[in-house]
């Protein structure tokens, strides 16, 4: 009588078959943004919610959030760093 496969498992452990594979060796190669950067990019996202009340003010915040959250710009074409000079070249709505 031969041993069952299930019981051979439980003795000596599992076989190289079911065995987890080792995670892929995956380096990035993409430059970060420059923390000077990000910090505008989040200042013009707290500023960009007292210029533009409201959903618009919500949306431009988040988009600059993200971008400094993701640590560089995603398009490529400047755009956040255009829109976070935009938005911290307004003057802020006095408070009420």
């Amino acid at each position: 009588m031969s041993t069952p496969g299930w019981a051979t498992t439980l003795v000596h452990g599992a076989l190289a078959t079911h065995a987890v594979p080792a995670p892929p060796d995956v380096r990035g190669t993409a430059a970060g943004m420059p923390f000077h950067e990000a910090m505008r990019l989040r200042a013009a996202a707290h500023h960009a919610r007292r210029v533009y009340p409201g959903a618009l003010g919500e949306l431009v915040a988040r988009e600059l959030r993200e971008q400094a959250d993701f640590g560089r710009e995603l398009a490529g074409d400047g755009l956040a760093a255009r829109l976070a000079s935009e938005v911290l070249r307004l003057p802020a709505a006095p408070a009420t």
